[in-house]
């Protein structure tokens, strides 16, 4: 943005720490209570993305190195030959699948989690203090009846049913309980 699109001068932007959305913020996101954190939420996903993206490369690098190791032979200890091969192997569908579920499975936990506490403060009628204690669903349902005109009722449940189905089975299987 330029100086004259934010009507912020250089003296101003340094007085004030920022020309950008945050200095301003007061003018877009405010419900009919308080204020709306759309920021927070947008610096949450993104810090997600950003984990998971870290949580994925990582382990692919730690992969390529134990295959590096097959293919050189370097994990293997002489006499120990089958159980090294069988250690190496252990180690590799771990990486490849706990490991990466479970980063999936804490990344869609913790955007459910951002989710909800977005929800919460479009939540901003007196009454609905009762549901900031609520789950994800009944919060979507509030949120929803009072978007009918604006959202496709059936596409938002459609959202929110595959948010917690997924949330809640990898709950499940972080308990070994695959039902």
């Amino acid at each position: 943005m330029t100086d004259a699109e934010t009507g912020c001068n250089d003296v101003e932007r340094s007085a004030n720490g920022s020309w950008y959305l945050p200095a301003y913020a007061e003018d877009y996101f405010w419900a009919q209570h308080h204020r709306i954190e759309y920021v927070v939420f947008e610096q949450r996903i993104a810090s997600l993305a950003w984990l998971h993206n870290k949580i994925t490369s990582g382990v692919d690098t730690e992969l390529a190195e134990l295959q590096e190791m097959r293919r050189t032979g370097a994990h293997r200890v002489p006499g120990w030959e089958p159980d090294s091969d069988h250690a190496l192997r252990e180690s590799e569908l771990v990486l490849d699948t706990d490991v990466r579920r479970i980063g999936s499975g804490v990344i869609l936990s913790a955007a459910v989690a951002a989710l909800e506490s977005l929800m919460n403060q479009m939540l901003d009628q007196p009454a609905d203090y009762r549901l900031h204690k609520a789950g994800l669903t009944l919060k979507a349902r509030e949120l929803a009846s009072r978007w009918h005109a604006s959202i496709d009722r059936a596409e938002f449940d459609e959202h929110i049913t595959w948010l917690r189905t997924r949330r809640n089975s990898f709950a499940h299987r972080l308990i070994d309980d695959e039902s």
